[in-house]
C-alpha cells in the first residue's frame, strides 16, 4: 500500500463518526489486505507501519461504564488515556455513543498517562456529561495493541486494524493475551455501503458485530460481571482466537 503521514491525515480525523466493527482470525488478515490494498494508504510514522498502542480504561468501582454497554444505553461513555507509542504522544479521550448510534471523541493532550483525573480531564467529562461523579473514577484496566491505519483514497473513511492484543489489571495481577484475535473498525463521517473493506468482509462471509476492547477485556479478566448480552459475541471471539471456526 502506499503510505501516508500522520499530517495528511488531518482531513479524516473523524473525531464525529460512525463505528462498524468486525473479527476475524489472524490468518486472514494477510489475504484481507490484498483484496484491498488498492483502495487504501496506510498510516507510516517514522517508517513504521504497524503502531503500538497503550491504553488506561477508567471506570466506577461498580463498572457504570461497562454495565451502560451492557443494557445498551443510548449516551454510554468509555473514559481513557492513550498512548501513541510510535508518535510519542498521549491524550486524554472521552468517547460517546449517541441515539444515533453515533461515536463523538473527545481528547486533550497529556504528558502521560496519570491513575488520578486532573481538573481539565474532569472539565471534559462534565462538559459531556453532567451525570457522571468524576471523583468516582478509578482505573480498571490496560489494554495494548499493535494498529495498522488506513485511508480510503476516495471517501471520507478510514479503517483500522489490530491485532497482538493484551489486556491486564492495571496493578498486573492478571493479564490475558489474544494473539490469533483481529479487531477491524470501519469509521465513516455517514453510514454508507460504499466501502471497499465491508464490501470484501461481506464477500468472505463476515459480518458485523459491536465490541469493545474494553468491554472484552473485562468480560476475560473479571467472570463475576453481568454478561447476558455478550454470551453470543463472547462464544464467537473464543472460536476466532482458538482456531475452532476460520
Amino acid at each position: 500500500m502506499k503510505p501516508i503521514s500522520l499530517s495528511e491525515m488531518d482531513d479524516v480525523e473523524l473525531l464525529n463518526r460512525f463505528d462498524t466493527k468486525y473479527v476475524i482470525h489472524i490468518d486472514r488478515l494477510i489475504e484481507l489486505l490484498n483484496l484491498i490494498k488498492n483502495d487504501y494508504r496506510i498510516l507510516e510514522v517514522s517508517g513504521v507501519r504497524l503502531n503500538q498502542y497503550k491504553n488506561l480504561y477508567f471506570d466506577t468501582a461498580d463498572y457504570k461504564f461497562y454495565l451502560q454497554h451492557h443494557n445498551k444505553k443510548a449516551g454510554r461513555l468509555k473514559v481513557r488515556c492513550r498512548s501513541y507509542v510510535d508518535s510519542n504522544v498521549s491524550f486524554f479521550e472521552v468517547k460517546k455513543k449517541t441515539n444515533k448510534d453515533k461515536t463523538v471523541k473527545s481528547r486533550i493532550s497529556i504528558p502521560d498517562f496519570s491513575e488520578k483525573l486532573n481538573e481539565l480531564q474532569e472539565q471534559l467529562i462534565n462538559g459531556i456529561s453532567a451525570e457522571i461523579n468524576c471523583k468516582e473514577l478509578i482505573p480498571i484496566q490496560r489494554n495494548d495493541f499493535y494498529r495498522m491505519t488506513l485511508v480510503n483514497t476516495r471517501t471520507m473513511e478510514r479503517a483500522t486494524i489490530d491485532v497482538d492484543l493484551s489486556f491486564y489489571r492495571n496493578d498486573n495481577s492478571q493479564k490475558i493475551e489474544l494473539p490469533n484475535l483481529v479487531i477491524v473498525e470501519v469509521k465513516q463521517d455517514v453510514h454508507s455501503g460504499i466501502s471497499p473493506i465491508t464490501r470484501k468482509l461481506k464477500e468472505e462471509k463476515i459480518y458485523a458485530t459491536s465490541i469493545s476492547k474494553y468491554i472484552l477485556g473485562e468480560m476475560l479478566l473479571n467472570k463475576e460481571l453481568k454478561r447476558n448480552s455478550f454470551k453470543s459475541k463472547l462464544l464467537t471471539i473464543k472460536k476466532i482466537e482458538h482456531a475452532l471456526v476460520a
